[in-house]
C-alpha cells in the first residue's frame, strides 16, 4: 500500500497485492476428535506454525515486540459463520479463524482493499493515541484488538469472546437491509440481495447459530443456508426466538441484559456521523449452563458445544471445546462467576466514511430490538 495514503481513501489509491517474501512451515503436532459442531465429521488440527524472518507485507506488520517465530494454534471449532479453517475461500485463498489461546483468536485478513479497511479500522479504534470520542466509545462494542501475526498471509489477533463460557450459545447476526457496499457492482449488489431476500425487510439476517437444547443436552447448529431462508413470519419461531429458547423456556434473563447493551449501541449509532457499516455482524454469546440443579436436573448431562447435532444428519459426536476448560459447576453460587451474555460488532471489511446517519444499520438494529422485546412479552 502506498505510504502516507489516507484511511478509507479508496477512490485514488492503488492497493495492489501485498508484497510477500518469506518462508513458512506448517507442522502437524496432534489431532483431537471430530468437528461435529461444524455439522460434518473431520479432525481438529493442532499446528506448530513457524514463520520466516524475511517478512515484507505492505500493511501487515507486528504491532508489538512479541516473538512470533513459532506459535501453536488449533482450528477454531466454535466459529458459527464466515470462512472455516480447512475450507479455503475460492476467491481469496484464505483460511478461517484459528484458536491462538491466551484469550485470543486469529482472523485471516482478506486481500486488499477489504483486508486493508478492516485492519486499519481496528488500528484506528484501538490506537493508544486515539483521542476521537466516537471511536473510543465504540471499543466496548468490539473484540479487543491485539495486533497482527504473519504466516501464510496476515492475521488479526482478536479477543476470544467465548473464552470464559462453559456452554456458550452463539449467534452471528448480519446487520443492514443492504449488505453490499457502495463500491459493489450492480451484479454483486443483486447477488447479495438474492441470498437473503427477507433482510431487505427485517434489516438483519442470521448467518449462523450454535444453540443448546436443554431437553437433549445437545447442541444444534444452524448454518447460513437455513438462516437465509428465515422470513418475517418465522424469524421468531425458527430464528432469533429459537436461539433464546422459544417457545418452552425463553431465556428472558439474558434477553433483558442484551437489550440494555443493544440500546446503548443504538444510541451510539444515532449520535455518530462518521461511519457506515456494510456486511458487519453482531456476535451474540450467552451462557446456556444453569447452575441451579434443582431448577434444571438435566444439567448433569450437558454436553460440550462441540457435541452438536445438525438438522441434516442428527448425529452427535464430541470434540474439544475452546471456551472455558473448567468442569461444569453444579451450584447456584457458581453462576455468579459465569459471564451471562455478551454482544460485539464484528467484520469491518466494508466500513466507509459518511457525513450522515447510518440508517441501513440502525434500522436493522431497531428491528432486532423490537423482536427481542416481543420475546420478553411472550407468555410461555
Amino acid at each position: 500500500m502506498q505510504q502516507g495514503c489516507q484511511y478509507f481513501a479508496l477512490g485514488n489509491v492503488a492497493y495492489g497485492k501485498y508484497s510477500t517474501k518469506y518462508e513458512y512451515n506448517y507442522q502437524l503436532t496432534g489431532r483431537t476428535t471430530q468437528h461435529a459442531d461444524r455439522g460434518y465429521t473431520g479432525d481438529q488440527e493442532t499446528m506448530l506454525l513457524s514463520t520466516g524472518t524475511n517478512v515484507q507485507h505492505g500493511a501487515y506488520k507486528p504491532d508489538n515486540d512479541e516473538d512470533q517465530s513459532q506459535v501453536t494454534v488449533t482450528s477454531f471449532t466454535l466459529q458459527v459463520a464466515g470462512h472455516v479453517y480447512g475450507k479455503k475461500d475460492k476467491k481469496q485463498g484464505k483460511p478461517g479463524m484459528l484458536h491462538l489461546g491466551r484469550g485470543m483468536i486469529l482472523k485471516a485478513l482478506q486481500d486488499p482493499p477489504r483486508g486493508t479497511r478492516e485492519l486499519q479500522f481496528y488500528q484506528q479504534v484501538f490506537s493508544p493515541t486515539n483521542t476521537d470520542e466516537v471511536t473510543i466509545a465504540l471499543r466496548r462494542f468490539m473484540p479487543a484488538y491485539h495486533g497482527t501475526m504473519e504466516f501464510d498471509g496476515g492475521f488479526l489477533k482478536l479477543e476470544n469472546i467465548v473464552e470464559h463460557y462453559k456452554q456458550p450459545c452463539i449467534a452471528d447476526v448480519k446487520m443492514g437491509k443492504v449488505t453490499s457496499d457502495p463500491h459493489a457492482t450492480p451484479e454483486k449488489a443483486a447477488y447479495e440481495k438474492s441470498k437473503c431476500p427477507s433482510a431487505a425487510v427485517l434489516g438483519f439476517q442470521i448467518s449462523g447459530m450454535l444453540i443448546y437444547q436443554p431437553d437433549t443436552g445437545q447442541y444444534e447448529r444452524v448454518d447460513k443456508v437455513a438462516g437465509h431462508k428465515l422470513t418475517t413470519d418465522n424469524m421468531i419461531s425458527e430464528g432469533i426466538g429459537k436461539f433464546f429458547g422459544y417457545p418452552k423456556s425463553i431465556r428472558k434473563d439474558v434477553i433483558e441484559i442484551l437489550l440494555s447493551k443493544l440500546v446503548d449501541l443504538q444510541y451510539w449509532f444515532t449520535s455518530q456521523r462518521q461511519y457506515s457499516f456494510y456486511g458487519s455482524s453482531l456476535l451474540i454469546v450467552y451462557e446456556a449452563l444453569i447452575c441451579d440443579k434443582h431448577k434444571h436436573p438435566a444439567s448433569s448431562k450437558t454436553s460440550s458445544p462441540s457435541q452438536s447435532t445438525t438438522s441434516d444428519d442428527k448425529v452427535s459426536t464430541t470434540s474439544k471445546h475452546q471456551g472455558s476448560s473448567e468442569p461444569n459447576c453444579q451450584s447456584a453460587a457458581c453462576l455468579k462467576k459465569l459471564p451471562t451474555i455478551d454482544v460485539r460488532m464484528i467484520d469491518f471489511a466494508h466500513v466507509f466514511p459518511t457525513p450522515v446517519e447510518d440508517r441501513n444499520y440502525l434500522d436493522g438494529l431497531t428491528n432486532l430490538i423490537q423482536h427481542l422485546r416481543l420475546l420478553l412479552d411472550f407468555k410461555s
